[in-house]
């Protein structure tokens, strides 16, 4: 429970030495150190039991860095934030935080303007003041006006991969309550809503007092907003809101589903139950004072002549109507996945070799995995050159020689330049097993502009798969625009599979335009975009968002059989380069 404190703290560390000048190299050792342990699942206080080495095999956590982690575990603080705290106002972080400032511009502005906080800025901004700086002119500044409203909005909900395992370790500690007979992490959280503003829990027991006075104890509790006989809201040492409401046993399963909603599936359902003379809510399905339902969520949707209808699709987005007609789409399972088909290795910015990249596909139970590291463009992420990318296909093929099953994929995420074209020549493309292309740069082009710039790259015929297509960050930067139908007809026309990634400040494609995509017939791609192992866990999340999108088993590449999604990416642009892949026949 204390990743997201411990995280936070070592990212403003690294805001602030970068805001004071500091040596590049530890400002990028800090920022590696907050995102290993806002990624980790398992509690950081559990993993520095095992000793200092423990932490040691952590990616990105050196020596320095261990002793402030244990430092944290044992004091609650870490004395180099402090001081460097004492030197760097603190709205000046939060002023860092605002999409495109960071750290060297927002020492400008406070050198210059004395901007030390949100509020000041959107002074400065109203008043033109920044334009006067130099270095600024009015698009800059217009950016900046930007992210101060996405942080605004931000600010209020988070992305769900960044809060999940905290939401379930405290699910965990919920279940341990004395007087706990079951309990259930629901709201936007059940559904795979990509943000949550706050987390629900149910907790089904005869003793809702004797429950509710130990919730609010918790340990993670930081302040008790409000407390009664069946329910409690309070906040937690992250700032997150949690309400929890307590039912008897027999309205478990309505209770699942009012605190589950959303709001305006819910209010369908009460529609519905009026229609026929009956009463809904969390208690239970009623005619009079008798109960009719409760128990099981199952049961309340039978009563209201409805079959049981998942929790990811219930937005009022059509599917009371498919119920009611016998109309649901069967939804794909994660267990179904057989593969991840965007992970990045050593090769690029990834943290993991190749061996242990197997190693953990092999634990999950994979049939494959596609290695993708990045083209060179991205110049941070230190992707091959094209003669290097050579050598990397060759290293992989001879990997699965050696190795077997599960195989990797010699992929690349290759970027799609300004005017269309894409970052590998072709005779590098063709020799790929898995080609993902996608945006990294020129965000703000038109939606005209945009569009073109897809499409071209789309007309390559060496290209699978469109990745993270909006290039959205959650809370961090817009999607782009770009006539979506347009893109998605010519991606159907080429061939062409669209993703959905599941890294949790990504989630792209978003779930409205993946049911576009999916209902105009296109294949989905599903990835984690993972850069450690621990982050093949988030194929969850691109599960959930496929299942939102009414996304089934059919034209999904992750759920075919190895042997089938070579003959999917072979079909794509003739025979395979250099002969059959491993574990296939020739021919």
């Amino acid at each position: 429970m204390r990743n997201q404190e411990l995280a936070r703290l070592m990212e403003e560390i690294g805001l602030m030495s970068e805001f004071l000048g500091d040596n590049p190299f530890r400002v990028r050792a800090y920022g590696q150190a907050a995102r290993t342990l806002y990624d980790l699942d398992a509690p950081i206080e559990e993993i520095a039991k095992k000793g200092k080495e423990a932490l040691l095999a952590l990616p990105g956590i050196g020596p320095d860095l261990a002793e402030k982690v244990l430092e944290y575990l044992n004091t609650g603080r870490i004395r180099k934030h402090q001081e460097l705290a004492a030197r760097v106002p603190r709205g000046v972080l939060a002023v860092m935080e605002v999409p495109g400032v960071g750290p060297k511009t927002a020492r400008q502005l406070y050198d210059e303007l004395g901007i030390d906080s949100l509020e000041k800025l959107r002074e400065a901004l109203d008043r033109g003041e920044l334009l006067r700086l130099k270095g600024f002119g009015q698009k800059k500044a217009e950016r900046i006006r930007e992210g101060l409203a996405l942080v605004q909005v931000a600010g209020k909900r988070r992305p769900l991969g960044a809060v999940l395992s905290l939401a379930r370790n405290l699910l965990a500690a919920i279940r341990d309550l004395p007087g706990v007979g079951r309990a259930a992490l629901c709201g936007s959280a059940r559904r795979y809503k990509d943000t949550v503003g706050d987390l629900d829990y149910l907790v089904a027991s005869e003793r809702s007092e004797e429950v509710v006075r130990a919730f609010v104890k918790l340990p993670q509790v930081k302040e008790v907003y409000a407390q009664g006989k069946e329910r409690a809201t309070v906040f937690l040492k992250s700032g997150l809101q949690v309400d929890l409401r307590v039912v008897p046993p027999e309205s478990w399963g309505s209770g699942l589903q009012y605190l589950t909603g959303s709001k305006e599936h819910s209010i369908r359902l009460r529609g519905l139950a009026q229609e026929k003379g009956l009463k809904l809510s969390e208690y239970g399905v009623f005619r009079g004072e008798k109960r009719l339902a409760g128990e099981t969520e199952e049961g309340v949707y039978e009563a209201l002549g409805l079959p049981f209808i998942p929790p990811p699709l219930r937005e009022d987005h059509g599917e009371i109507e498919a119920a009611l007609e016998g109309g649901l789409p069967r939804l794909l399972e994660l267990s179904e996945v057989k593969g991840d088909l965007q992970v990045h290795s050593t090769y690029s910015d990834g943290q993991n070799s190749l061996e242990e990249l197997w190693q953990a596909a092999g634990a999950l139970g994979y049939q494959y995995l596609g290695v993708t590291d990045h083209s060179p463009a991205v110049r941070v992420a230190g992707g091959p050159s094209p003669e290097e990318a050579l050598k990397r296909i060759a290293a992989i093929r001879r990997f699965n020689e050696a190795h077997g099953p599960p195989y990797l994929l010699a992929g690349a995420e290759v970027d799609i330049r300004p005017d269309g074209s894409l970052d590998y020549p072709d005779w590098v493309l063709r020799e790929l097993d898995l080609v993902l292309v996608s945006i990294h740069s020129q965000f703000k082009l038109s939606k005209a502009e945009q569009t073109r710039r897809i499409l071209k790259a789309l007309e390559n015929p060496f290209v699978h798969v469109l990745a993270h297509p909006t290039a959205r960050l959650l809370g961090r930067r817009p999607p782009i625009e770009a006539d979506w139908e347009a893109v998605f007809q010519k991606a159907k026309e080429k061939g062409v599979a669209v993703e959905i990634d599941g890294y949790y400040d990504r989630m792209d494609l978003p779930d409205d335009l993946a049911r576009l995509a999916y209902g105009m017939g296109l294949w989905i791609s599903l990835s984690t975009d993972a850069h450690q192992v621990d982050h093949l866990r988030l194929m969850e999340l691109a599960v959930g968002a496929a299942q939102r999108a009414w996304i089934g088993p059919e034209r999904v590449l992750n759920l075919l059989p190895y042997e089938d999604l070579l003959a999917w990416l072979r079909a794509r642009r003739g025979p395979w380069p250099g002969g059959a892949p491993p574990g296939t026949s020739p021919g």
